[in-house]
């Protein structure tokens, strides 16, 4: 697969991706890093057009240690059929070298039919899923609007509040998320002393096709990095 190159990306440049590509269409909040696959151009041939991209953003969850990055967002184009295993585990390299991080978090969304195989052939421990909880609400034309914009909107996104203002709107709950830890300068006895986790098996795909399959739109799942440290992507 000639003419992409890994690269260091802005926030800015990985948005469209997310905007047009990945189920959320929303950015995540702070990235810390960016990266992107891109199609060669420039003068040094890394500076064309991106064609996926991933950030890792301060953890959402106060459960987490401020210094480990969550994998937020993880996408590419519909017409882009390149592995993002192997871009992720440049990034993750890329990290590793670079930064003080401890560990990498992702979470792989049952609600959309993800298991996280793309985390499975990265490398990822998997240590369990998130319970199922509410996600936002329905409204009566069936539109579906988040939990996080009813806490724009209202101050809150608490059942009774939210059903208080809008009585016909209807809770909606979304399915277990699988939780996915990657060590980077902590080891992962350690990450699993402090934590309480322990390495479980995979868990098995539904109906899902996964990330690395071709034609598999990437709908998983910041300082730019120093730079525009490229890689070529192999042939």
């Amino acid at each position: 697969m000639s003419g992409f190159v890994y690269t260091g990306a802005t926030a800015d440049e990985i948005w469209p991706l997310v905007r047009d590509f990945h189920y959320s269409a929303r950015s995540p909040s702070p990235p810390r890093h960016a990266f992107a696959i891109r199609q060669t151009g420039g003068i040094f041939g890394d500076t064309g057009l991106p064609v996926a991209g991933l950030t890792y953003s301060q953890p959402v969850s106060r459960y987490f240690p401020t210094e480990a990055v969550e994998l937020s967002r993880l996408v590419r184009r519909e017409d882009f059929e390149g592995q993002l295993s192997e871009f992720i585990s440049w990034s993750l390299r890329w990290l590793r070298a670079n930064t003080k991080t401890p560990f990498v978090l992702s979470y792989a969304d049952s609600t959309h039919g993800h298991h996280g195989c793309v985390y499975q052939a990265t490398g990822f421990v998997y240590v369990g899923a998130t319970a199922r909880g509410k996600i936002g609400f329905t409204l009566p034309d069936g539109s579906f609007i988040h939990a996080r914009a009813c806490n724009r909107r209202f101050g809150t996104n608490g059942i009774g509040e939210v059903t208080r203002l809008n009585p016909d709107w209807v809770p909606t709950y979304g399915e277990p998320k699988h939780l996915y830890i990657f060590p980077l300068r902590q080891k992962w006895p350690t990450i699993a002393r402090q934590r309480g986790w322990a390495a479980l098996p995979y868990p098995k795909p539904k109906a899902a096709r996964p990330l690395d399959a071709p034609g598999t739109t990437g709908r998983e799942a910041g300082a730019t990095p120093a730079g525009r440290s490229s890689s070529q992507v192999a042939a």
